[in-house]
């Protein structure tokens, strides 16, 4: 991951997620997340109209950084990364896409939740990962275990991350920042 944007990250700790919606809807949120001065944000592929509206958005507001998430198959991550966004997220790991991220020098974050899931990223020199979902695979207590294992590794927990527990997670050495859509 460049390290300017890996930087951006870690100094705006939140990244808000925009999931399921009509185009209006995501555009909406958007603007709503703009207003509270988040400069980074990350729009699923959730809803049929998410790629196009984020596209438009992209366009109109070239100052955001804009991470596409839900990235579950090759062809979603080559058509997503057409418009170059800011970087790309997914819920798991796949060699495939881990390949194509790499040999394409995309800012990608592959979602793991097993020690195998982070020891396949590794594999591809990713160290930046999304642990999803961080609730229901054992939050900070498993994210702690998971220190003692992978030091060098650094995570973005979403998954029932939200405005109640989401400093928990940000008080893990090995925790750079959290994403959730109730931000």
């Amino acid at each position: 991951m460049q390290s300017d944007l890996l930087d951006k990250i870690m100094f705006q700790k939140k990244i808000p997620i925009i999931g399921k919606g009509t185009a209006d809807e995501i555009v909406n949120k958007f603007k709503k997340l703009i207003n509270n001065n988040y400069e980074i944000i990350e729009i699923t592929l959730r809803s049929e109209e998410a790629l196009e509206t984020a596209i438009k958005i992209k366009k109109e507001f070239s100052n955001i950084i804009i991470g596409i998430g839900s990235i579950k198959t090759l062809t979603m991550l080559r058509e997503a990364s057409k418009y170059n966004f800011n970087f790309y997220v997914s819920p798991g790991t796949s060699s495939e896409i881990l390949n194509y991220s790499n040999l394409n020098n995309l800012n990608f974050i592959p979602g793991v939740a097993t020690p195998s899931d982070i020891m396949t990223a590794i594999e591809y020199k990713k160290t930046i990962l999304k642990f999803f979902h961080a609730e229901r695979n054992g939050g900070t207590s498993a994210l702690k275990f998971l220190n003692e294992i992978f030091e060098n590794i650094k995570f973005i927990p979403t998954g029932g991350v939200n405005t109640n527990n989401y400093q928990s997670y940000l008080d893990l050495p090995n925790v750079i920042s959290v994403g959730s859509t109730s931000f």
